[in-house]
């Protein structure tokens, strides 16, 4: 039976071997290996911590004060819980979560979708209302690591669905890894349809996985048009991973008015913000 020492060991290491973490602007290494690990286990002592990271516990503090001030995670004695507020929920509750609002999203984003489009489609809860909106196109081409929506979208209409490699995930049967950025990569498509995380006071968008937030980079660089779905509870709020900034996103789609700032944000950078038709009253 694997202790929880060693199970926080596996996900440290795992972490730190990401050559992207170096280029995360968000966090250190280590404070990425400390949020994986208080995600995955709940709670985490500083010393376990400190011997994991190879690394004092003076260290180890340092690098939570940050996560702490930013309400990442909660001190306790000894160590540090996670937030409930920063974890995100399993998938099919995170499906049931702002419903009516997903629902308005969805229909708004594939408004956008002419019949015989191609797109990437990511393996979030808004996403797969959205392809769920879209079974009614025809001779789509799309591309996800979802497994859900592959099954929501294959062999209708005349659509070709293709699903990438890499490891599948428990919680939503999605696929992460270098097997799936390889496979989205062979491809160059109109649309990224993308779900984020969370949209920051920084006008950043954030997601609470790297593996997430690297699947949703590549998926831009292979898209003539990056279209983020959200609702608009994302505003305003925080996760762990940097995704992109406000300049690689040219659609916003939400059920609401976003922020001033935000909609000023947009204005400058040429994004477009897109509403539910009878939200634009």
């Amino acid at each position: 039976m694997k202790t929880k020492s060693t199970v926080i060991s596996t996900i440290l290491l795992n972490l730190i071997s990401f050559e992207d973490l170096k280029n995360m602007a968000l966090v250190s290494k280590y404070e990425a290996a400390i949020m994986d690990a208080l995600n995955l286990c709940g709670q985490v002592t500083i010393n376990d911590l400190a011997v994991q990271l190879g690394v004092s516990g003076e260290t180890v503090r340092r690098h939570v004060d940050p996560l702490v001030k930013r309400g990442l995670a909660l001190r306790v004695h000894g160590g540090i819980i996670a937030p409930i507020s920063t974890q995100e929920a399993p998938f099919h509750r995170r499906l049931r979560k702002n419903l009516d609002a997903k629902r308005r999203l969805a229909k708004a984003a594939s408004e956008l979708i002419k019949d015989g489009d191609s797109l990437i489609i990511d393996c979030g809860s808004t996403t797969a209302y959205v392809a769920q909106a879209l079974c009614d196109h025809s001779s789509l081409n799309v591309v996800t690591n979802s497994i859900e929506i592959a099954r929501t979208l294959a062999s209708r209409n005349g659509n070709r669905t293709y699903v990438t490699g890499g490891e599948l995930r428990a919680d939503d049967a999605a696929a992460f890894g270098k097997g799936a950025i390889d496979f989205i990569q062979q491809f160059n498509v109109d649309y990224a349809i993308l779900s984020v995380g969370a949209i920051n006071r920084d006008n950043e968008f954030l997601d609470f996985h790297l593996c997430e937030a690297e699947f949703s980079r590549a998926a831009i660089g292979q898209a003539r048009k990056s279209c983020f779905v959200t609702d608009s509870s994302k505003f305003d709020s925080d996760a762990l991973v940097k995704v992109c900034g406000l300049d690689d996103v040219d659609i916003v789609v939400t059920e609401a008015q976003p922020p001033a700032p935000f909609r000023e944000a947009c204005e400058l950078s040429e994004t477009r913000l897109f509403f539910p038709v009878e939200d634009l009253t």
